[in-house]
C-alpha cells in the first residue's frame, strides 16, 4: 500500500521534530496503526507511528496541556538502543 509521506524512521540519534496533525490511523500489514504527520526540523512532513507505549507515555502531559491536541507539540525523540523494541526517550521542546 502506497502513502503519500515516507514513514519517520527513528534510530538512537535524537531528531528534532514537530507534530503536524492530529492523529489517524493507517492500514498496516497488521491491521490499523494510529500515527501523525511529523515534520523533521527543516525537513517535509513523515509519517511517525505512535502506537509504542514509550512514546505515548513521552507526550502525554504536553497532549493534555493542549487539551487533548497533538498538532504544535515540538520534541526531541530517539531509541534507547538499536534493538527493534527498544524504548522511546522523548524531550517535549
Amino acid at each position: 500500500m502506497a502513502r503519500e509521506k515516507p514513514t519517520l524512521k527513528v534510530g538512537v540519534d535524537w531528531i528534532e521534530l514537530e507534530i503536524v496533525s492530529e492523529p489517524y490511523v493507517l492500514m498496516t500489514m497488521r491491521g490499523y496503526a494510529p500515527v501523525v504527520d511529523a515534520k523533521p526540523a527543516g525537513g517535509e512532513p513523515h509519517v511517525l507511528f505512535i502506537g509504542s507505549r514509550s512514546l505515548g507515555e513521552g507526550i502525554e502531559g504536553e497532549v493534555k496541556k493542549r487539551d487533548g491536541k497533538f498538532s504544535g507539540i515540538r520534541m526531541r525523540v530517539r531509541k534507547e538502543s538499536e534493538d527493534k523494541m527498544a524504548k522511546y526517550m522523548v524531550e517535549i521542546l
